[in-house]
């Protein structure tokens, strides 16, 4: 009977230990439950928290800038010049998108003025961007002429120097069959250039292309390209024939026209300038040409009975064969560019005033 009732009583303690375990187990899950609930709604808490803050972020965002259909425009058309490295953004305001910049002087065509901001809207590329009021002015920039205390009138001579664009000098390109010679002749001894030289005798001569300053927004930059030439020799006499590239580029032509000349008399005071008239009949550049050899004692050479002459050019569709068979057929590059007897009628009304 006392064996028995021991029996009972382990079976009972061991009952109680399991029961005991079970309900350790138990209230640990339990607990572990609403640790991670507790855990879980602190996460959601958190990021709504985040997420309104965000919100409110984007809200005062908002109301910090103007948005689109809140800005109103005063119309207003002008033509500006941009200040150096001036922005150009998407919106009116300073910390709008920049779609652009623009270079000293180049021209900015004004349409509206903002009312809420400081901002002029403009045309670019074929749409609208904004531009900052203080990036523009009403006049272009004036850019000295360059100067330098390291350089003096040199003492070599030489008789002549032509600056040109590609009439009289362009290099090798796939649109034509020359290298280094007036653009359309057949070869170089048939452009003015070297026409001229041959019929005059000259001994020494240089010849350079200036094509670069033509397109130009800030032309007075280029003029140090003069600089192996006028810096190291005193020239007889100094041709230019530029002109025909500025037609879409007048802003300002007529002050950097001046200026050239200035700069070439700085090294070269006693040449004798020669201004070549246009080959191709542009008007306005024409008379600004005429008004500054005029102001500035140039000699002007017309060519107004060469101007438009079509036996005088080159024409699209037409083809050239090279003394090696290479055969080229004239393309709109070149077309309009004189060809032998525009080479020919250009030097021998050069010719007739040197």
């Amino acid at each position: 009977m006392r064996k028995k009732v021991i029996i009972i009583l382990w079976v009972s303690l061991v009952a109680l230990v399991i029961a005991f375990g079970s309900l350790i187990v138990y209230q640990n899950k339990i607990k572990a439950e609403k640790e991670a609930e507790r855990a879980r709604i602190e996460a959601q808490m958190a990021a709504e928290a985040e997420t309104e803050a965000e919100k409110e972020a984007e809200e005062a965002e908002e109301e910090a800038e103007p948005q689109e259909d809140e800005y109103t425009f005063e119309d207003f058309e002008a033509n500006y010049f941009a200040m150096s490295n001036a922005t150009v953004r998407e919106e009116p305001y300073d910390a709008a998108e920049i779609i652009g910049t623009l270079s000293l002087d180049q021209r900015v065509s004004i349409v509206a003025k903002c009312n809420e901001t400081d901002y002029y809207k403009m045309k670019i590329n074929g749409d609208y961007g904004y531009i900052s009021l203080d990036d523009v002015s009403e006049e272009y920039i004036d850019i000295p002429v360059p100067t330098s205390s390291t350089k003096s009138i040199p003492t070599a001579t030489k008789d002549i120097l032509f600056i040109g664009n590609s009439i009289t000098l362009y290099p090798a390109t796939s649109d034509w069959w020359g290298s280094g010679w007036g653009c359309g002749a057949t070869a170089p001894e048939n452009d003015y250039v070297h026409l001229t030289v041959a019929a005059k005798g000259y001994s020494s001569y240089d010849y350079m292309s200036l094509r670069a300053w033509e397109f130009s927004s800030t032309r007075n930059y280029e003029l140090d390209d003069l600089d192996p030439y006028i810096t190291n020799y005193q020239y007889g006499t100094i041709v230019i024939e530029l002109g025909e590239n500025v037609k879409g580029h007048e802003t300002h032509f007529k002050e950097d026209l001046t200026d050239m000349i200035a700069y070439i008399r700085t090294y070269n005071p006693n040449a004798r300038i020669v201004m070549l008239d246009n080959f191709w009949k542009y008007d306005s550049i024409i008379s600004t040409k005429k008004a500054v050899a005029s102001e500035t004692g140039c000699t002007y050479v017309s060519l107004a009975d060469v101007q438009g002459v079509a036996d005088y050019q080159l024409h699209e569709g037409d083809e050239y064969t090279t003394p090696d068979g290479t055969v080229y057929v004239i393309g709109s590059f070149l077309a309009g560019h004189p060809n032998d007897a525009g080479f020919q009628a250009i030097a021998s009304h050069l010719i007739a005033v040197l």
